[in-house]
C-alpha cells in the first residue's frame, strides 16, 4: 500500500503528461479510487474524523448535478475548443472528488496501520526528486537540453505555454502552471521540515530552491502564511524550535543563492525576487485587494452573479462564467471557494468550510502537541493549502488529501480508530 501511495504521488505530480491519450492525473484519480474500494473489501477502511461532511458534500454534489441534468440543458453552453464531451466533462468533477476521499482513507489507513514515518520520508523523497526535476528542465528551457516532451493539452486549452510574461523564466517542472508546481511542492516542504530537522535541510533546501524559480505568488505567500499561522496558533517559543527556526533562516538563504545562480532575467536589470513579489503584491494590499491582481475578471463576475442557494453544479457554474467572458475555451475560476459557491451553493460552500475547518478546530484543542514540530511543519503546510485552495485551485488535490488525513491523524492518534467503513 505504501508502494501504491507512491507511484500514485508521482502520478500526480506528472501533470503536464499523458499515457496515450489520457492524462496521467485522471488515472491517478481512478488508481486512487480502486486501491480505496480494494481496502475496503479485503481489510478495513478506518472512519476518518471530519471526513463525513465531505461525504456530504460529494451526495449533494450528484444531487445537484442530477437535478440540472433533468430540467436544464447545459451541454448546449459546451466551448467549440472543449477536450471532453458534456457527460465527461461532469463526470470528471465528480470523480475528482470521489478520489480525494479515497486518498484521505488511503493514507490515513497507512497512518493508522504505523507507516506515519514511511510516509513522511517518501513524500519528501519524492517531493526532492520532483524539485531536481524542476531545476533540470529550467535549465533544459533555457539552455535547450533534453526535456520530456509535453504531450498534455495546456491550461489554455491549447499546447502548453513554457515562457510566461514575467520579469524572470519561470519554472514549470512537470506541471502545466508554475503555481501548480508551488503549490504541490508546499506539502513535502513542510514535511521535509519534520523528516530531517538538522541545520542544512538538503530537501528543504532543493524544494524552496524551486518554489522561488517558480515565481508563482500562489506558493510563495501560501507557504509564508501557512508557516506563519501555525508559528501563531501553537506559539513554540522553546530553545529547541529556536535553534530549528535558525536553520530554517540558513536553508532559506542558501536557496535563494540557488535561486540567483540560475534564475535568467526577461529584462535589462538583473532578477530580484522580492521586488518582484512585492510588485504584484502591493496592487491586492493597497489598491483594492483581489480585483486588482491578474484575476480580477474572477472577482468582476463574482460581484455581477447572484449567489445561489444551491447552483447549477460543477462543471456547469464554468460553462457559464465561459459564456460571460465569450471564450471557447472552459475557464477556471481557480478558487475552490468561488468554484464550490457558484457550483453548489451557499449549501455546498458551508459543507466544504465545515470540512476544511474540522483539523484546525481540533488543532486549536491540541495543546500537548503545540511544541512539537513535526506536528508544527504539518499544521503549516495544511494552513498553506487553504490559502491555495482559495487563489491557486479550484479542485481538491492528491497532496492536499494526503496532508488533511495526516494533520487529522496528529490530533486523533492519542484515540482508538473506528473501523467498519
Amino acid at each position: 500500500m505504501l508502494a501504491i501511495y507512491c507511484v500514485l504521488l508521482i502520478g500526480s505530480a506528472l501533470e503536464a503528461y499523458n499515457l496515450a491519450f489520457i492524462p496521467i492525473q485522471w488515472l491517478v484519480q481512478t488508481g486512487a479510487l480502486i486501491t480505496a474500494v480494494h481496502i475496503g473489501f479485503t481489510r478495513c477502511l478506518y472512519t476518518v474524523p471530519g471526513g463525513k461532511s465531505m461525504k456530504w458534500l460529494f451526495y449533494w454534489a450528484v444531487a445537484v448535478i442530477f437535478w440540472n441534468l433533468i430540467f436544464n440543458d447545459y451541454s448546449r453552453l459546451m466551448p467549440s475548443n472543449a477536450t471532453t464531451p458534456y457527460l465527461v466533462f461532469v463526470f470528471l468533477r465528480l470523480l475528482n472528488m470521489l478520489s480525494f476521499i479515497a486518498t484521505f482513507h488511503i493514507v490515513y489507513w497507512l497512518l493508522i496501520n504505523g507507516y506515519r514515518d514511511a510516509l513522511i520520508k517518501w513524500t519528501v523523497i519524492i517531493g526532492s526528486i520532483i524539485a531536481v526535476a524542476a531545476i533540470y528542465i529550467y535549465l533544459a528551457q533555457i539552455y535547450n537540453l533534453p526535456e520530456p516532451h509535453r504531450n498534455r493539452i495546456g491550461t489554455n486549452g491549447d499546447e502548453q505555454i513554457t515562457v510566461f510574461s514575467y520579469a524572470f523564466h519561470r519554472a514549470i517542472g512537470t506541471f502545466r502552471e508554475p503555481s501548480h508546481l508551488s503549490a504541490w511542492l508546499a506539502v513535502p516542504l513542510f514535511l521535509s521540515l519534520a523528516y530531517r530537522q538538522s541545520l542544512l535541510n538538503i530537501h528543504t533546501t532543493l524544494i524552496t530552491a524551486s518554489i522561488l524559480l517558480t515565481g508563482s505568488l500562489t506558493g510563495i505567500l501560501g507557504s509564508a502564511l501557512g508557516f506563519t499561522g501555525a508559528i501563531i496558533i501553537t506559539r513554540p517559543y522553546k530553545l529547541k524550535n529556536i535553534k530549528i527556526l535558525l536553520g530554517l533562516a540558513m536553508t532559506l538563504l542558501i536557496s535563494l543563492g540557488i535561486f540567483y545562480s540560475i534564475a535568467v532575467s526577461r529584462a535589462a536589470e538583473e532578477v530580484d525576487i522580492f521586488r518582484v513579489v512585492s510588485s504584484r503584491m502591493s496592487p491586492i494590499l493597497f489598491e483594492g485587494g483581489l480585483q486588482r491582481s491578474n484575476r480580477d475578471y474572477i472577482y468582476e463576475y463574482l460581484a455581477n452573479t447572484t449567489i445561489p442557494l444551491v447552483g447549477p453544479g460543477l462543471g456547469n457554474s464554468n460553462l457559464l462564467f465561459s459564456q460571460y467572458l465569450d471564450k471557447d475555451t472552459v475557464v477556471s475560476f481557480i478558487s475552490l471557494y468561488v468554484n464550490y459557491l457558484l457550483s453548489l451553493g451557499v449549501v455546498g460552500l458551508a459543507l466544504i468550510c465545515f470540512f476544511l475547518l474540522s483539523p484546525i478546530t481540533r488543532a486549536l484543542k491540541m495543546k500537548r502537541l503545540h511544541h512539537n514540530w513535526s506536528f508544527i511543519s504539518i499544521l503549516a503546510a495544511y494552513l498553506a493549502w487553504l490559502v491555495m485552495l482559495g487563489v491557486g485551485s479550484e479542485e481538491l488535490t492528491f497532496v492536499f488529501a494526503s496532508i488533511f488525513a495526516l494533520l487529522t491523524y496528529e490530533t486523533h492518534c492519542s484515540e482508538p480508530a473506528k473501523g467498519g467503513e
